[in-house]
């Protein structure tokens, strides 16, 4: 595409992620994805709205505060192929994985490429960072959790530009608990 003028273009597949993350009490959160892939409907398609090629739910539950899997499932609902839910047993793997730096990649190692299911690990791979959205949603804003020496606050450190150690952000909290300090 050049500048603002559009090409025609024509939809051969859609991909719908979902994620919710809940708060179990005690410090865990339970995080489900779902992910849907669809064709759109074309004259010979029998399917109104579009053929449905996957539709995959999955769960983690997470306990922090070190934000460790405890439990880990998936469903195929939708698949393309009779060998796929041979991939299903191998997500129990995840339990007792952190999710800290590194996350990406020991998904990969335990359940990516052959043996598992792409579209699983794709969507445990996202499910990762959303548990650490929703686990501080839940527990990172409770007493002095937005404190450096909190794993709530540790997780979403140098996480992002805004949450830099050296950012004006993290250095702002920092002073404000130094304050609180001095003021105890």
């Amino acid at each position: 595409m050049k500048g603002r003028e559009m090409i025609e273009r024509k939809p051969v597949h859609t991909r719908k992620v979902e994620i919710n993350t809940f708060d179990l009490g005690n410090h865990q959160v339970l995080v489900e994805g779902e992910l849907l892939d669809t064709r759109p409907s074309s004259p010979e398609a029998k399917e109104e709205g579009g053929r449905t090629i996957h539709h995959l739910l999955a769960r983690v539950r997470v306990q922090g505060p070190d934000l460790t899997i405890t439990d880990a499932q998936a469903e195929m609902k939708r698949i393309p192929r009779e060998g796929c839910p041979e991939a299903l047993p191998g997500i129990q793997k995840l339990i007792g994985l952190r999710i800290i730096s590194g996350y990406t990649q020991k998904v990969k190692d335990l359940i990516g490429d052959v043996k598992g299911c792409s579209h699983l690990t794709n969507l445990f791979l996202t499910m990762g960072p959303v548990a650490v959205q929703g686990y501080f949603a839940a527990y990172g804003r409770k007493g002095a959790a937005r404190t450096p020496d909190n794993p709530a606050f540790a997780r979403v450190l140098n996480s992002c530009h805004v949450w830099r150690e050296d950012g004006p952000y993290v250095r702002s909290l920092k002073a404000a608990l130094q304050k609180g300090k001095k003021e105890a």
